[in-house]
């Protein structure tokens, strides 16, 4: 593998390369020149060049006959003595020059390198020892292909092996090639297809270079070029930029990019994504990873390869990830809610700094790290998502103070299985503070981990116990305030046991083996597209079973040191660190350490929070509606003094216009004056909706339980006016009386993290209502075990919303496994009636009436609904998205909307259902499937509608098998793309933008 460095190898590679021998400015494109070691100049310090006697090479002192891949002579290096040989080096090469270079190499224990190093290795300095092809003789070809970084300049450029072994290493047939461009396979596979004007590609190719000259890649908003991208014969517009912090994803002729599909067009299901070099990701190792953390439902990016083609150029094949939208969070599943981030932006200024002028600097660039929302536009102009990343953020920032335990910060789950994982793959990468994303679950109001960016360069799989993750925390001696993050979860006594068990139960060798054996056909397949390319690499599955055989062996171990590190250790909390005013501060740009949120909004005023984290004394200027200049002066400056230590930053309040969207001010120690945005929202102080709620719960002394035994929580057998949150923590099992009435006034709501069990009867159901029509509904999450429903009636309630906590149910359960039988749910006054999420669930013999909107939606479950009438529905009677469901024997009339609808990749069989007086009989969209047998769709306005809706899916399908469709203003209104086969006969649809028609 070719690795790229930053620092000056050794005095004696310099020594090499200036001794060597020099040509200018003569090794145009499509030269070709071999050092094969047979014949030297007069005096033998030389070689000649195979067919060139006017081009040499040093070390011909090094000429043995002992050894030879052509020929009978080759190069004889041995350690410390003569480590170097075959040199050539070439004066004047400039930018963007490909060049092709190979040796063969003869060793006992695989050292020797081949070498490309510019005269300041800091600008280039490549080396490989990984062979790409193999001779029985037992040599080993050696390849490096190279694109000169575009910040050369007449730079000189040296060839040569190294011997860095211990042992006598031969070499032989040196080539060095100047290409047109870099050659690369042909694949079968369907291309990602660009095109770029000049004007674009010429932005990039600058923005590349000021990379190159600061050392990493600073993206900014107005990186962006515009372009085309083939699709489907069509050319679609898109927008792009280059990608990737670091250097490794602009070296060469691969560069990795983000791109954006135009509104209304997706690639491979992605509205947005990023293409780079499988090298940058360790070739197949990532996609394993990804591969391995969506079959245990641990969220994470799709991610595959494709080749790219750009301006009509072969750029080989790319790996593909789709980036931080909403669309992943679909495709995984789950419903729709922020994604967060900690800022990186001072992180990357210091190192901005070191790769330029070699200074780092000890200031609070993790303090200030504040939380940002992907997609910020969208989520500030939806004032639902706006409340959720409120929430999202006062999460993040307890995570990073440490000032609440995982379990009220995390889905812990969800975190555990995912810290597990990590030490199967090794994939640790995106473990770091600056490369963790999160998604903010709106149901349950905490923060799930998103994987990606988590490749492993790990070379041995029979990893020891030192490689465990728990077990270098336990021991390590030395911890950066950053590192608290994850360090702190190990001393948490329900992450360390909940990681500990799927620890066990990711390694088991029959599931990892299972999972192994569902990926091999796929992995065959990239392996074999990788290999073409990069003939060096080669893919080994192995490396999975050993490190989870490791895992096995070293198990018990672990489990007794965490154990007794939990029960030994305090709550980790990290250690405020002072920081003082440094002479090196004139380096730093003040504006990311610097942050202003709206903390309250009057009619002619805003009141903002400045929290200021750079260590110098700060003058606040004035105010702008644009960035450009400062239009409203402060009559009065305020001052800010300097930041020392604390999470929070110096905090100074002050009232500012109520157009102000930029904040502008100048550093005690550099008169130049800078700016900073006005957030839009507040500095995330206190806990959110659901900790509140939580944090008051007390079983032993509420009013409405009759009694606690074990863990049975009984409801008392009453007429029971509830007042106030009625709330079950996880753990217990409620159980609920036949007979039992609970009116839930004053917005009062019941939530549970329990399993449920109401058992009424005919005589005496069991009764849910709300006489003001206020309760904050009636609430099962992640109950653990399945709940069971039975003659009980739910009636005039609405849904939980507290505080920007917000759902969609009266009656809601999720992730939490439910049969609902002889049950009414009527009179809602919210979105959903039922709402059940991520659940398995049967639902016979329910009755739904009079419902606000819909009567039942359902998302990413698998269930039946079975002799069950909807009747007088506000919108639609059955909707689900990303499901699979059997609809027997159910009526359904008077829905305004739909009367049965399937979306995004649903799989719906209807079975003896009657349908009439709807607005629609039965809809299908977004890749959904529905199959509808012995049914009757009666008197409605369109018996059945398919259509495409989001651009990342594609168009629907239905078939029905004895089904008529009667006495409806237009019997079948089908998509172009959508298909229907109706009793054998294939329809194909004919409609144009149906979707505009109801939506």
């Amino acid at each position: 593998m070719i690795k790229y460095l930053f620092s000056v190898n050794t005095l004696l590679v310099i020594v090499v390369l200036f001794t060597s021998c020099i040509r200018f400015n003569e090794f145009p494109q499509g030269k070709k020149i071999v050092c094969d070691a047979e014949s030297r100049t007069a005096d033998g310090s030389k070689f000649i060049a195979l067919g060139d006697p006017d081009l040499h090479f040093i070390s011909g002192s090094q000429q043995s006959d002992m050894q030879a891949y052509t020929g009978a002579h080759s190069v004889l290096t041995i350690p410390k003595i003569k480590m170097y040989g075959m040199t050539y080096a070439i004066n004047g090469v400039g930018s963007d020059q490909f060049f092709k270079v190979s040796v063969w190499r003869k060793s006992k224990d695989g050292n020797g390198l081949l070498v490309v190093a510019a005269s300041n290795p800091e600008l280039l300095y490549l080396k490989t020892k990984v062979a790409i092809d193999s001779a029985n003789t037992g040599w080993e070809k050696l390849e490096i292909n190279l694109r000169t970084p575009p910040t050369f300049e007449n730079e000189k450029l040296s060839f040569y092996v190294w011997n860095n072994g211990s042992d006598s290493v031969f070499f032989d047939d040196l080539t060095i090639e100047r290409l047109y461009k870099p050659e690369y396979p042909e694949y079968n596979e369907k291309p990602i297809v660009i095109e770029l004007d000049t004007t674009a590609y010429s932005k990039i190719y600058k923005k590349r270079k000021i990379a190159f000259e600061n050392g990493i890649l600073e993206s900014a908003d107005n990186d962006w070029v515009k372009g085309f991208m083939f699709q489907n014969n069509d050319l679609v517009k898109i927008k792009l930029r280059l990608k990737g912090d670091w250097l490794d994803h602009l070296y060469g002729d691969k560069w990795s990019y983000r791109i954006k599909m135009k509104s209304g067009a997706a690639w491979n299901r992605l509205r947005t994504f990023s293409i780079q070099t499988p090298e940058a990701r360790n070739y197949l190792m990532e996609w394993m990873a990804h591969q391995l953390y969506q079959k245990n439902d641990i969220l994470t990016t799709r991610y595959g390869f494709a080749p790219v083609i750009i301006n009509r150029e072969s750029k080989g094949l790319f790996a593909w990830e789709e980036h931080f939208e909403k669309q992943l969070l679909e495709s995984r599943n789950r419903r729709e809610g922020p994604i967060v981030k900690f800022s990186e932006d001072a992180f990357w200024q210091l190192q901005k700094l070191f790769a330029r002028d070699k200074i780092w600097m000890q200031i609070p660039f993790f303090e200030t790290a504040n939380v940002l929302p992907f997609g910020e536009k969208a989520i500030l102009e939806n004032p639902s998502l706006k409340n959720q990343f409120l929430n999202a953020q006062k999460l993040m920032m307890q995570y990073k103070a440490q000032t609440n335990s995982p379990n009220n910060i995390f889905d812990l789950d969800k975190l555990a299985a995912y810290y597990a994982m990590l030490d199967v793959t090794h994939a640790r990468h995106g473990m770091a503070w600056h490369n963790q994303r999160f998604y903010y679950n709106p149901v349950i109001s905490k923060l799930e981990p998103i994987s990606f960016d988590g490749y492993t360069t790990h070379e041995d799989p029979d990893v020891s116990i030192n490689d465990n993750l728990a077990y270098t925390i336990i021991h390590s001696k030395e911890i950066k305030p950053e590192e608290y993050l994850y360090y702190s979860l190990f001393s948490d006594s329900l992450f360390a046991n909940k990681y500990l068990d799927y620890l066990e139960k990711f390694s088991d060798e029959k599931t990892i083996e299972k999972q192994l054996l569902s990926l091999s056909v796929e992995a065959t397949l990239y392996d074999s597209l990788l290999r073409l390319e990069f003939p060096y690499y080669h893919y080994d599955s192995n490396f999975f079973r050993k490190s989870a055989q490791s895992i096995r062996d070293y198990l018990p171990q672990v489990k007794k040191e965490l154990i007794s590190y939990v029960e030994s250790s305090h709550w980790m909390v990290p250690p405020d660190i002072s920081y003082a005013a440094d002479s090196n501060l004139r380096f730093l740009s003040p504006e990311t350490f610097v942050h202003a949120y709206t903390e309250t909004v009057d009619s002619d005023s805003i009141v903002i929070s400045v929290h200021n984290f750079f260590p110098d004394k700060l003058l606040f200027l004035g105010t702008s509606e644009l960035s450009g200049f400062i239009y409203n002066y402060f009559p009065n400056s305020f001052a800010c003094d300097a930041y020392h230590q604390g999470m929070d930053g110096i905090v100074v309040n002050f009232k500012v216009d109520t157009l102000a969207n930029y904040l502008f001010f100048k550093s005690e120690s550099n008169p130049e004056v800078f700016r900073i945005p006005i957030y839009r929202w507040p500095y995330p102080n206190g806990l959110t909706p659901r900790q509140e709620l939580f944090n008051r719960v007390d079983l032993e002394v509420s009013p409405y339980i009759e009694k606690i035994v074990g863990n049975e929580v009984f409801i008392k057998k009453d007429s029971l006016l509830i007042d106030r949150p009625l709330l079950i923590p996880e753990g217990y099992h409620v159980v609920f009386h036949a007979g039992t009435v609970m009116n839930f006034v004053n917005c009062a709501m019941f939530i549970s993290c329990s399993p449920i069990s109401m058992n009424g009867t005919i005589d005496a159901p069991i009764v849910i209502t709300s006489s003001d029509s206020s309760a904050n509904g009636f609430t099962v999450l992640q109950a653990g075990e399945k709940s069971f429903i039975n003659n009980t009636r739910f009636e005039n309630l609405n849904t939980l919303n507290y505080k920007g906590w917000t759902l969609t149910g009266a009656v809601t359960f999720y992730e939490s496994d439910v049969d609902i039988v002889h049950t009414e749910i009527l009179n809602n006054h919210c979105e959903d009636a039922l709402n059940i999420v991520r659940s398995s669930f049967v639902v016979d013999q329910c009755h739904f009436t009079h419902v606000y909107a819909d009567a039942f939606d359902s998302d990413f479950s698998q269930g039946q609904v079975i002799n069950t009438d909807f009747i007088q529905i506000g919108n639609d009677a059955i909707d689900f998205s990303g499901s699979q469901i059997l609809i027997r024997q159910v009526n359904i009339s008077q829905a305004n909307d739909k009367g049965v609808s399937g979306g995004e990749n649903s799989q719906l069989t209807l079975e003896d259902v009657t349908i009439t007086n709807c607005n629609i009989g039965i809809a299908s969209k977004d890749l959904s499937m529905v199959e509808v047998i012995n049914s009757n769709i009666i008197h409605c306005n369109y018996g059945l509608v398919l259509l495409q809706k989001k651009p990342e899916y594609g168009p629907a399908g239905m078939m029905l098998k004895n089904t008529k469709i009667s006495d409806s203003e237009l019997n079948m209104l089908i998509e172009i793309g959508s298909t229907v086969i109706f009793d054998g006969k294939l329809i194909s649809g004919d409609a144009s933008e149906v979707s505009k028609m109801f939506y």
